[in-house]
């Protein structure tokens, strides 16, 4: 029996000789996705497997593993990977960060994970955290007492703040920016203890 999911190839390994195994994460939570020939130079696959690029695809399980059937959509965001090296690290850091602690679907997080994927920013800490108090917040293991009333005003700015303008413009020191990652990590860290 075949579904349809949506999905955003996070990574792509080749598997025996023209074999390809995305790992993807989407409606089917975090899976390993199985391309046969995916890697051959003739296969229709071969260049839409790429990491960033968002999908539709029709797919069978067997076991822990989805076969492809066929690929219905396809957002090649990868392509903004290779604007420059700064705009791939950041997209980088996005996928990293959201599908290093999330396994399962949930909407809302999905779409925040595309909507920071497509953002062209300079100011990769301020974003990043913006990006963790998000997921935190939309988890519902957010905890303000963890950071000092200092802390807390800085992450209230980034927080309400909408404007890309306006976040490109706050500044973190270093010391400051890994104290609230560390903090920030550690909630998620709890979250899977």
């Amino acid at each position: 029996m075949s579904t349809k999911a949506e999905v955003l190839v996070v990574r792509k390994i080749l598997v025996g000789e023209w074999d390809l195994l995305a790992l993807v994460y989407g409606t089917v939570g975090k899976a390993k996705l199985l391309v046969r020939k995916g890697f051959h130079p003739n296969s229709a696959y071969c260049s839409i497997f790429e990491p960033f690029n968002l999908m539709i695809i029709d797919y069978h399980q067997s076991g822990d593993l989805l076969i492809l059937n066929d690929v219905k959509d396809v957002k090649f965001y990868s392509y903004l990977a290779l604007r420059s090296y700064s705009r791939f690290l950041w997209m980088s850091k996005v996928v990293q960060n959201v599908v290093k602690w999330i396994s399962y679907y949930d909407s809302s997080i999905f779409n925040l994970l595309k909507d920071y994927l497509i953002l062209n920013i300079r100011n990769h800490k301020v974003f990043e955290i913006k990006l963790k108090l998000e997921l935190v917040k939309s988890m519902g293991i957010y905890k303000e007492d963890v950071f000092e009333a200092n802390v807390r005003q800085i992450l209230n700015r980034i927080a309400n703040e909408n404007s890309v303008e306006n976040l490109e413009g706050v500044f973190l020191s270093e010391a400051v920016y890994r104290s609230i990652n560390e903090a920030l990590e550690g909630l998620l860290k709890e979250l899977l203890d």
